[in-house]
């Protein structure tokens, strides 16, 4: 089923360098420190994950590494209006039919969606983990975008609330890799203590694996509050900035939306004790 996915993605250097006056800093940071990581088994990308962390993933065989065909490194800091965006972007790009787009320039994505319908491009998924990468506006220029080429777009805030839409080429992307929304099945047995976590669906930086793992052994009771410490320590890289669209912080939603995966998870399991 992973087969007929090739996946490019693309993002701003994660670098720590200042902008100077009419400047912007995009950073790559999310991609190179969460997603690479993660699609990867930890394997390529400057994220690391504890033993547990690494010996829990085992069971799903969670290195994608074959179906990334190249993933492409703008500059993090760039002029605030990209008056020739062409310039940025390589001549020659891999094939692929997802287009995975986090901490880019809106003028270089802009270009880059162009080239990326001449060489196999069928979904695109640009991620809002900051609230500075684009707004509603260039939102629906892009979706417009898209739909002249015939590329499928969701543009999800944060990543870890994607969802299927009814888009079928990227609904079926999410569960071949299985990746969006975080869904846990917790397994309880007849002492309450949790013996076995199952990820149906993982937040793509990767925290859930986290959260699953360091669950395994703890009171059901005690489950929501644990996962709640879990996820904190994996640290979440979504900005703490208030997005003025939706009034809070991208990060505060992530948050929520983790939260409110384990509490179903545990409402679903059996509460008298017994093995589920």
């Amino acid at each position: 089923m992973k087969g007929k996915f090739k996946i490019l993605l693309a993002s701003g250097d994660d670098e720590l360098a200042i902008p100077g006056p009419f400047e912007v800093r995009f950073s790559g940071e999310y991609v190179h420190r969460r997603l690479i990581p993660h699609l990867t088994d930890y394997k390529r990308g400057k994220g690391i994950a504890d033993k547990k962390c690494l010996e829990y993933r085992k069971r799903y065989n969670l290195d994608y590494s074959q179906y990334i065909t190249g993933i492409i490194v703008f500059p993090g800091v760039l002029p605030q209006i990209v008056d020739s965006p062409e310039n940025y972007i390589p001549s020659e790009i891999p094939q692929h039919n997802v287009l995975i787009a986090a901490g880019l320039h809106p003028d270089l994505m802009e270009e880059l969606i162009k080239k990326a319908a001449t060489r196999g491009c069928r979904a695109l998924i640009a991620p809002k983990e900051n609230p500075a990468w684009f707004d509603s506006h260039f939102e629906k220029k892009i979706k417009k975008l898209c739909m002249t080429y015939g590329i499928e777009c969701v543009f999800p805030r944060p990543f870890c609330a994607l969802e299927k839409s009814g888009q079928a080429f990227i609904d079926e992307f999410l569960k071949a890799f299985r990746l969006g929304r975080p869904q846990f099945e917790i397994k309880v047995n007849h002492r309450g203590i949790i013996e076995d976590v199952l990820v149906e669906s993982s937040a793509p930086c990767g925290a859930t694996y986290h959260v699953a793992a360091g669950l395994i052994g703890v009171k059901k009771e005690e489950a929501v509050e644990v996962a709640n410490k879990l996820w904190h320590c994996y640290a979440c890289l979504a900005s703490s900035k208030i997005d003025t669209e939706m009034g809070d912080s991208v990060m505060h939603l992530a948050a929520r939306i983790n939260l409110a995966a384990i509490k179903k998870a545990v409402e679903k399991s059996d509460w008298e004790g017994k093995a589920c």
